[in-house]
């Protein structure tokens, strides 16, 4: 199976051959070879090139997904290469346009990191969001400006919740 998984501006195509618990990975070009057994509620251990690791996969929307593991918390976007495609030809005719981004589950923000009016990148950090017991910093997921920002430091937000707009 062919997929493009995409982190802010970093886009990387994959093919993936499963067989049970284990998969053979071809990323950009260079294979590897993994185990992984499933340990509940998303959690995964994997072992990869020798080293154990502890992953979990938390599907957000759509085709977003929430990695977290020792590394911290990443938000990656898995697509098949057609759906990719016409994205990108979407994209590239509508412009910009706007984005609201919401809380993905109950939490409670620790931290804002930009605000309104400013400037912002691709990954680039928005606000901390407390969650589960693990603070996850929630990332603008393309460049633009923050339009407007919903939340302050201490407030309690729902799943659904807005956090901030991107124009």
């Amino acid at each position: 199976m062919r997929l493009i998984v995409r982190q802010g501006e970093d886009e990387k195509q994959v093919r993936l051959e499963r067989d049970g618990n284990t998969a053979q990975i071809e990323l950009d070009g260079e294979s590897v070879e993994l185990e992984f057994e499933p340990l509940g509620d998303g959690a995964r251990s994997i072992l990869w090139g020798g080293n154990h690791y502890e992953v979990t996969v938390r599907h957000i929307r759509a085709d977003r997904y929430e990695v977290s593991g020792s590394f911290g918390s990443q938000v990656v976007e898995v697509l098949d290469p057609l759906t990719h495609l016409a994205a990108t030809a979407h994209d590239a005719q509508a412009g910009m346009g706007t984005e609201q981004v919401t809380a993905y589950m109950p939490g409670r923000v620790v931290k804002v990191l930009a605000g309104e009016g400013e400037t912002v990148e691709a990954g680039q950090g928005i606000l901390v969001l407390a969650a589960m017991k693990m603070e996850n910093e929630i990332q603008a997921e393309r460049s633009g400006v923050l339009r407007r920002l919903f939340v302050t430091e201490g407030q309690a937000v729902e799943g659904g919740d807005p956090l901030y707009e991107l124009g």
